[in-house]
C-alpha cells in the first residue's frame, strides 16, 4: 500500500492529467502541485515508478500506470466521500472541508468509507461538486463547462468550483456561488477578462476575474 505522501502524489498526478485521461506530465508540475521543489518531486517520482505506480518517458514525463491510477482514484475517492460526510452530517463549511479530511483520509478505512457513502445515500458530488469515484472507481458522466466557455443570457446551474482555495471558497459561498445555485452569465470581457455574473436567488450583479470563471462549472438549465 501507498504511504501518506505517495497517496498525496497519486492523487494530484490524477487530477492534473485531467482526471480522466492518459496525458504526459511534467516533473515541474507535479511540484507546483505538490508544493514541493523539484528535486523532491523528482525524487519521489523516481520512486513512483520504481512502485510500479508511473511510467516516465523522456522529454515527455510521467503518467499514471493502470495500478497507480486505481489507487488514486481511490485515494480521490475516500478524500471526497470524507468531504461529503463532514459537510453534510457535521455541517462543517466547504471551504473548511478539505483541511480537515487532509488530517484524517489516511487512517480511515475502506469499510468506513463505504459506511459513510451508504449513510450519505451514494452521493456522486462532493461539497465543492467534484465526482465522486464509485465503488469500481468509475466517475459519474458528462463534462463541465466552465464560465469561461458558458453561454451568455441564459439560466446556468453552478455544478462545482475546482479547486479554489479557502479565502476564495468562502468569498463565492457568501455571494451565493455554490453547486446548486444558479446564475445568468450577463457578459465576458474578451482574451480571457473578467465576467459579470447575475446570481438569481438574491438578483445580485457581481464581476469576477477571469481565472476564477475558469474553475466555477456550470450547466445549462433544460
Amino acid at each position: 500500500m501507498p504511504s501518506e505522501s505517495e497517496e498525496n502524489y497519486l492523487r494530484a498526478i490524477w487530477k492534473l492529467t485531467g482526471e480522466d485521461s492518459d496525458e504526459w506530465i511534467s516533473t515541474g508540475q507535479v511540484a507546483d502541485r505538490v508544493g514541493v521543489s523539484p528535486p523532491s518531486a523528482t525524487s519521489m517520482v523516481q520512486q513512483l515508478c520504481e512502485r510500479g505506480w508511473l511510467h516516465h518517458k523522456r522529454y515527455q514525463g510521467v503518467r499514471l500506470t493502470v495500478e497507480g491510477r486505481e489507487l488514486a482514484v481511490q485515494t480521490v475517492r475516500r478524500h471526497r466521500i470524507l468531504e461529503t460526510y463532514l459537510a453534510t452530517i457535521l455541517g462543517i463549511s466547504w471551504d473548511r472541508v478539505d483541511a480537515e479530511v487532509e488530517r484524517l483520509e489516511h487512517s480511515v478505512s475502506d469499510e468506513v468509507i463505504c459506511r459513510m457513502e451508504e449513510a450519505l445515500d451514494f452521493p456522486d458530488r462532493d461539497p465543492h461538486g467534484s465526482p465522486i469515484p464509485d465503488r469500481q472507481g468509475r466517475l459519474p458522466g458528462g463534462v463541465d463547462l466552465n464560465l469561461a466557455q458558458a453561454p451568455l443570457s441564459i439560466e446556468l446551474k453552478v455544478v462545482r468550483v475546482v479547486d479554489a482555495l479557502p479565502e476564495v471558497l468562502n468569498w463565492l459561498g457568501e455571494r451565493g456561488i455554490k453547486p446548486g445555485e444558479v446564475v445568468f452569465l450577463e457578459a465576458r470581457e474578451p482574451a480571457g477578462g473578467p465576467v459579470l455574473l447575475r446570481v438569481v436567488k438574491d438578483d445580485r450583479s457581481l464581476a469576477i476575474s477571469g481565472d476564477l470563471s475558469r474553475s466555477i462549472c456550470v450547466k445549462e438549465i433544460a
